[in-house]
C-alpha cells in the first residue's frame, strides 16, 4: 500500500511541475510577442505649421508629432504635375523630440510668382520610420 501512495503523490507532483512549466511558456511568449507588438504601434507623423513661399523663399516648421525623435528630413519643392524636384534639401543631422518643432528656409531658383507648387517632406525617425506628407504653396 505505501508504493500505491507514493505513486498517487508522484502523479500530482508531475501534473502541478507542468503546470508551472506551462505557465512558464505562456508568460515568456506572451511578453516577447507584446514587446514586439509594442515597437511596431510606435506612431510617427508629422505636421506641417507657417509653410510659405515669397519671391522664391520656402519656409515652414515641421512639428514631430511622433513618438520618436526625428533624425533626417527630406524636402523637394516640385511643379504639379511633375515628377522632377526643383530644389532638394537634405539634413541628417537632426535630432528633433516629440512635440519640437524644426524650422526650415528654402531657395527655389526661378520661382514664379503666382505659381503652385508641391512641397514633399520625409522625415526619418530613430526607431527606423519613414513617414511622408505633401503641400502645395504659392509663390507670393
Amino acid at each position: 500500500m505505501i508504493k500505491k501512495n507514493r505513486k498517487g503523490l508522484e502523479n500530482a507532483l508531475v501534473t502541478v511541475l507542468l503546470i508551472l512549466v506551462a505557465i512558464a511558456a505562456v508568460s515568456l511568449i506572451s511578453y516577447y510577442f507584446f514587446g514586439i507588438l509594442r515597437h511596431s504601434m510606435v506612431s510617427s507623423g508629422v505636421s506641417i505649421t507657417s509653410l510659405q513661399m515669397a519671391g522664391g523663399i520656402l519656409t515652414g516648421d515641421l512639428i514631430n508629432q511622433g513618438s520618436s525623435n526625428m533624425t533626417s528630413v527630406i524636402i523637394q519643392v516640385h511643379l504639379p504635375d511633375n515628377s522632377t524636384s526643383l530644389v532638394t534639401y537634405s539634413n541628417s543631422t537632426i535630432n528633433i523630440p516629440p512635440g519640437q518643432t524644426y524650422s526650415f528656409t528654402i531657395a527655389v531658383p526661378k520661382a514664379i510668382g503666382g505659381q503652385t507648387y508641391i512641397v514633399i517632406i520625409t522625415v526619418k525617425y530613430l526607431n527606423g520610420q519613414v513617414y511622408t506628407i505633401s503641400q502645395e504653396v504659392i509663390n507670393q
